[in-house]
């Protein structure tokens, strides 16, 4: 199947697209970035919801794709994305167990959900050859679902997110039947060997009639389904030239201003259980208690982007971490003086955020479990551009600490051990951290978000 032959179609949860100012436009985010073009190039069309609007035209100023919603009223919506997606998946395939809720409900939302998205993904690959590409957690069970409708489609499929051991996989009451659906790609990607090989080891769990054969799996139709590893990535030349540009400038002006004098750490992250954020706040308490020589010299800047604000797990992060803050500014503020920990529970324009990052010292990575976290790739990115000798502390458990091998590794459930590791990364010599930041740098430019692009296309293409 040749791309010429071949129309691209992407089915993901949300559209690329948002509604501001009564005007429909673009959505930010790397995954629009990467796969935009293939579309326009090939033809394709996004599949997905509107987020509960009304009506989505077909075409949008900017994106030179085609657009299909995919009808979710507000029961979907609470049971298949809040309810099944958020609530099991989420945290059973990042190793939380003790946040997983399991709910028959939720899984028929589910099942009904994934099953709209498969029948849009059949209408809109009709009358032609196509390779239709699913992306992450919510549609599992779309590949065997699409595959019944379309049999003629090459279907690829992605985890945004890691896939946990088998003996966690296992707890799941529906294992079964979101392992077949995923066993209706043709291609299963991930973004490590780790989560590659938990997968197949899932497979030879629960099908003893799947036969592994390396890297493939062949079903007793002789059927074959590829596994690869693939980390995905960021426009490391449009991150870079942003960096560097005049409003960023602008952006660190005021920063260096209030900062003048103390080493600045950052951290930015969704305001979610998984990134580590109280574990984190909680070293950084340690920190201060065990060097007095850093209070009053060090700065803590926590980004905290809002997540899912109506589950309540996320409700009680929020105070927690707020609880955290309060504390630590208390006990070690001095009259007349800055604080050392500056909450931001916001997102943050790209200006300020490439600013930030231009300003820190360090930047901690540090969740709990991450698929991959982009974060780290932007840090060393944005350094990169400019020069610079920011350390990155970098979670082991996260996708990215496979490739970013110059980072300073740690482990987040160690609170000590963190504090010890954010202490180094002050103490290190500047032409080391210069050195790290380039190494890494030019590893994320190697693989950035379009070769990640081309590989995951071009092993859907051959397997099919």
């Amino acid at each position: 199947m040749t791309q010429r032959e071949a129309k691209l179609l992407v089915v993901s949860n949300r559209l690329p697209v948002e509604r501001k100012r009564g005007e429909w436009q673009p959505a930010a985010g790397g995954l629009v970035t990467a796969l935009a073009p293939a579309l326009a190039r090939r033809g394709g069309t996004w599949i997905g919801w509107a987020g509960g609007a009304a009506e989505v035209p077909p075409h949008v100023h900017g994106l030179d794709v085609d657009l299909a919603a995919v009808p979710l009223d507000r029961r979907l919506v609470d049971g298949y994305y809040h309810g099944f997606s958020n609530r099991a998946l989420w945290p059973l395939l990042h190793g939380l167990v003790d946040q997983i809720v399991f709910e028959r409900s939720h899984w028929n939302a589910y099942r009904e959900a994934n099953a709209l998205f498969a029948e849009a993904a059949a209408g809109a690959s009709a009358g032609g050859r196509a390779i239709v590409w699913v992306q992450d957690y919510h549609l599992m069970l779309v590949p065997a679902a699409l595959r019944e409708l379309a049999p003629g489609a090459a279907i690829g499929f992605f985890s945004h997110i890691p896939w946990a051991a088998p003996e966690l996989v296992a707890r799941l009451p529906w294992r079964d039947a979101l392992v077949d659906g995923l066993l209706g790609a043709d291609v299963v990607g991930f973004h490590t060997e780790e989560y590659r090989s938990n997968f197949v080891q899932t497979v030879a769990r629960l099908r003893d009639d799947v036969r592994v054969r390396g890297r493939t799996l062949e079903l007793p139709d002789g059927r074959r389904v590829a596994t690869v590893a693939h980390p995905i990535s960021i426009d490391t030349r449009e991150f870079g030239d942003q960096a560097r540009a005049p409003g960023v400038e602008r952006c660190l002006h005021p920063l260096r201003r209030q900062f003048e004098g103390r080493r600045v750490l950052v951290g930015v992250d969704r305001l979610d259980y998984t990134k580590g954020i109280p574990e984190r706040l909680r070293a950084i308490e340690l920190l201060l208690e065990s060097r007095p020589d850093l209070r009053g010299s060090v700065a803590y800047v926590q980004i905290a982007v809002p997540s899912r604000e109506q589950v309540q797990e996320y409700r009680v992060l929020r105070r927690q971490v707020e609880e955290l803050v309060g504390r630590i500014n208390g006990r070690f503020t001095e009259p007349g003086r800055d604080v050392p920990v500056h909450y931001l529970f916001r997102g943050v324009p790209r200006e300020r955020l490439l600013a930030y990052y231009r300003v820190a010292d360090a930047c901690l990575v540090t969740p709990l479990r991450d698929g991959m976290n982009l974060v780290a790739k932007e840090f060393v990115t944005a350094q990169g551009a400019v020069g610079g000798a920011g350390a990155l502390v970098l979670s082991e458990f996260t996708g990215a600490a496979e490739q970013l091998r110059d980072a300073l590794r740690c482990n987040p459930f160690d609170a000590e051990g963190l504090a010890a590791v954010i202490g180094r990364a002050l103490e290190l010599d500047e032409d080391d951290r210069r050195r790290r930041i380039r190494r890494m740098a030019d590893t994320v430019a190697r693989h950035d978000i379009h070769w990640w692009t081309e590989q995951q296309l071009g092993a859907i293409e051959a397997a099919a």
